[in-house]
């Protein structure tokens, strides 16, 4: 199997170093294209380990990476599709990282404890991500959001997210969810550096993305 580490840490992160940072989406997808390792004569590159290798599905909060995914197929020769995993896995959301500032803490995951450890980087990355702005509103990460909406709904997005977080901030965010009858609010996303610790009485939902 093709370590999806290459993919989380170094294939990206060598790519900016030898092409520069992508300034946009497409950009991105065209490096992910080009950042590759060589490994028992099969070349791979950083889009195939992810999209064939890992099953994962195009990004929704990127719509043009999905577009872009869409209309040009990878391809998947016949002697690397033994490497692909049997089943997609929505956990390896955060154990991928493009470097982005929005993108998960890259780690170390063991064939024994993989599914342990892939709980343990959400629970980290929502931990990590998730904060309250100067203004009182809750903030989440795009990626996050996309993630969850498959089985969760706005209005009870901040319980679910309460779940993962230390005790005492859990507790302070379903006190601001029943103060407001159960429901949040949500707006337009915003710059990371608003962030701050949890600390307000009152909150709307506030989607970030970078």
């Amino acid at each position: 199997m093709v370590d999806a580490r290459l993919d989380g840490a170094l294939c990206p992160l060598q790519a900016y170093l030898a092409y520069g940072v992508p300034r946009s989406d497409m950009k991105l997808f065209s490096l992910m294209q080009k950042a590759a390792y060589t490994i028992g004569g099969n070349s791979f590159s950083a889009a195939f380990i992810e999209y064939v290798i890992l099953k994962m599905k195009p990004p929704n909060h990127r719509p043009q990476m999905a577009l872009l995914l869409a209309l040009q197929k990878i391809k998947s020769p016949e002697d690397q599709r033994k490497f692909c995993i049997s089943t997609p896995e929505p956990l390896l959301t955060f154990a991928l990282s493009c470097g982005m500032y929005s993108s998960p803490a890259v780690k170390i995951y063991t064939a024994s404890n993989v599914r342990e450890e892939l709980q343990d980087a959400q629970r980290d990355f929502i931990r990590a991500s998730v904060g309250v702005s100067r203004k009182g509103k809750l903030l989440i990460p795009k990626m996050l959001h996309c993630f969850a909406r498959g089985f969760v709904d706005d209005n009870s997005f901040p319980i679910w997210i309460s779940h993962f977080l230390p005790q005492q901030q859990a507790t302070f965010v379903e006190h601001c969810v029943s103060h407001r009858g159960g429901k949040a609010s949500w707006a337009p996303g915003l710059s990371a550096s608003s962030r701050s610790t949890l600390g307000s009485d009152t909150f709307s939902c506030l989607i970030w993305d970078h």
